[in-house]
Parts: C-alpha cells; structure tokens; sequence
C-alpha cells in the first residue's frame, strides 16, 4: 500500500485572495530580509490587513537556514501562538517554517525530534494550519514532507534532511505575482531543481504511477517555458506553468524521492556554497548517465528514460531503449546551454586545489545523506569519487 500525499493547492493569477477563505485570525509570518525588502512581504500584509487578521512577523531565516535561526523562530512562534502560521519566500523559508510548525505543536520539541518513524507526530496540526507561498519556482517544498536545516559541525554547515508525513503544509498558494521580480540566474536555477526533483523521482526506489504523471508533466512545462521566461521575465504566463511545474515536481519527488544528484548536490552546496538548485541541476546528467550505465541485461532507468524520452517527442517510438533512454541527456545539456547554465564546478569557480582539498569531504557528506539511499544503482565509495571528479571536470559519465 501507498498513499500519495498531496494537500490544498490554490493557483493562478489572485490565487492570494484564498486568504480570506481560511478560518483563523491570528498569523504568524516566517519570511526573510530579502523578501521584505522586495516588497513581497507587503503584498501578503495588505492582503491580510483588508481580510482583518491579525499577523507577526519572522524574517530571521537565512540561505540554507541555520539550526539556531530556526529556534529563534520555535520561541518567538510559541509565545505568539497563532492560528495559521504563514511561509512566504523560497525553500529556506518553508523549511523553517515547517520546522517551526512541528514545534509549535510540540513545544517540548527540537530538530531531533522529527522523526518520520515517529507515530506521535500524527497527532497533529491541532494548533494551527500551515500555508505555504512560494515566491520561487523550483523548491517543491510547499507540497513535500521533508525539511533541510543545517548545523554546523567540524566547521562545515551540513545539510540535515527531516521529514514526517504530516508536515505537508496545509495549503499551498502559487500566485505568479511573487515570481514575477526573479532575476534570470534565479530563474534558471530554481527551475533545474524542479528537473532535478522530476528526473530523479521518475527512477527513485520509490517512484509510483501517481509520481510520475505529476514529474512527466514537470518536465514537458520547464523545458517549454525556461527558455521564455529566462529571456522574458515579465511573461505571465511562462511564470505561472514554471510555478506550476515547480509544484508538479515537488508532488512528484515528495511521493517518489529524490537520489543521487541532490545527495551530491547538498554536499557541493555546503562546501563551495553552490545555490542549492545550480547545484543539484549541475549534477543531473552525470547521475542519469551513471544510472543509465548500471551493469546487467535488465537495466529499468533504460526503459523508463526511453518511454519518457518518446512521450516528450525527444525520441522515435521506434528507437532503440539506450538510445532513447541517453536522448534525455542530451536534451538536459541542450537546455543548460540555451539558459548559460554552469554545467560544471570549474566553471563555477571551485579551483583544483580547493576541489583536491575537499574531495574527501564531499565524499563523506554524501554519504551522510539519506537521498543517496534511494537511487536504482547506489554508487560505492570509488564510484562517488568518480562522479564529483567528472562534475568538476565536465566530463561525461562512462562507468
């Protein structure tokens, strides 16, 4: 048995006015500097101030927030005790703010403590409802389970990923006018994580038929309005499918899981401070090429790619599998290109020396990170060094 998680979504153009609809009075806000300087923030406040509710703010999250700004958060939130709490902002902001939530429901609570395993945790959202508005186009994060908070340990903040299934948030508002002011680098690197996020999802150990409409679709709307919207940001509606095929993909990967590039990924985002999407985007070819590679006559990651190549008009139907299968590489590659996408870490600016110096680093973080578990092919410890040799390098995959 499976159960396909997914929650009350709310889009398009004044998808915000939904607001008005959702019982509870008092708001607790978890934002950040950015978004308010932005005047995000403000469009969210005039909203509630004219449906009469009542709101605090939180906008001590960070980047890759930081354990200690998320307890900051837990304290003021509890001494608030709100009804709804409200995540405005990228992945970082509503990844606090989940964490926030469990701990409001649980005040006795740390980030230890979420706990999937944890039957306790069911019990819950008795307190308040959680709604999430993206402000980026890529995360996934207003429809998944899991939350990545850092710590800092020997000197490196590393990326610890906690989920439970209750903390889908309650509601996820995707209204385009909050995208609308992305930059074009922002853009392209958001928009790889939702392909990171489907890509992966479509092979995991996990993936299921339900998962792979949702990264299907995903996939066809990225590769359709990326290159608009990078040229265009002001287009409505390449901003609006981009929104929507971020939430496609985190309803994807949040039922399915993501694997290899994202466990490479946050390792590379810790070490050479890499945005979180250029970084799990750069690594997409290399793990697809690595799965695509696995020994033995009956290799799944073929047959899936091959199908998903021939529905997406990428291959023949009467193409031979491999063929069609590294058809979906190609086409990665053609679309970094068309959006100056950095495809590799040199071109990132990491140096051979601080590459050579961290390998052994990078090696061990990922292997401290659940997402690698669940690739059809898990790499060994050579084969890890292997592939982060070929990201920095640029070179394709063979092994």
């Amino acid at each position: 048995m499976w159960h396909f998680y997914c929650q009350n979504i709310l889009y398009g153009e004044d998808a915000l006015n939904f607001l008005e609809k959702i019982k509870g009075k008092k708001c607790f806000i978890v934002a950040d500097k950015v978004i308010e300087e932005l005047g995000l923030l403000k469009i969210l406040t005039d909203k509630l101030d004219k449906f009469e509710k009542e709101y605090q703010i939180f906008t001590e999250v960070v980047p890759e927030p930081h354990e200690d700004d998320v307890l900051k958060g837990k304290e003021q939130c509890n001494k608030y005790k709100p009804e709804l709490i409200i995540a405005l902002g990228g992945g970082s902001v509503i990844d606090t703010a989940k964490a926030i939530w469990a701990m409001y429901e649980y005040p006795e609570y740390t980030i230890n403590n979420i706990d999937p395993l944890s039957d306790e945790m069911y019990d819950f959202a008795n307190k308040a409802k959680l709604i999430a508005i993206p402000t980026t186009s890529g995360t996934g994060s207003e429809v998944t389970w899991a939350t990545v908070i850092s710590r800092l340990q020997n000197n490196v903040w590393r990326k610890m990923s906690m989920s439970h299934m209750v903390l889908v948030p309650t509601f996820a508002i995707l209204d385009p006018v909050f995208t609308m002011g992305m930059p074009p680098k922002l853009t392209v690197g958001t928009a790889f994580d939702s392909l990171a996020h489907s890509l992966e999802a479509y092979i995991s150990m996990w993936k299921n038929e339900f998962s792979n409409a949702m990264g299907l679709k995903a996939i066809e709307l990225v590769f359709k309005y990326l290159p608009i919207a990078y040229k265009d940001g002001g287009n409505k509606e390449a901003r609006d499918h981009l929104h929507q095929a971020a939430t496609m993909a985190g309803l994807s990967f949040g039922n399915s899981q993501a694997h290899l590039a994202h466990a490479l990924g946050h390792s590379s985002s810790s070490i050479f401070h890499i945005h979180h999407g250029q970084s799990v985007g750069l690594y997409l070819p290399y793990i697809i090429q690595f799965c695509l590679n696995a020994p033995g006559e009956n290799n799944e990651s073929i047959i899936l790619y091959s199908e998903l190549a021939k529905k997406l008009g990428w291959a023949n139907w009467d193409d031979d599998a491999k063929k069609a299968a590294f058809s979906v590489v190609s086409k990665l590659k053609e679309l970094q290109n068309s959006v100056d996408f950095k495809s590799n870490l040199k071109d990132l600016g990491v140096s051979i020396e601080d590459f050579d110096n961290n390998l052994e680093t990078l090696v061990s973080l990922f292997f401290q990170d659940p997402s690698g578990v669940m690739a059809p092919r898990i790499p060994n410890k050579k084969e890890i060094t292997r592939l982060y040799q070929c990201a920095f390098e640029g070179k394709d995959v063979d092994f």
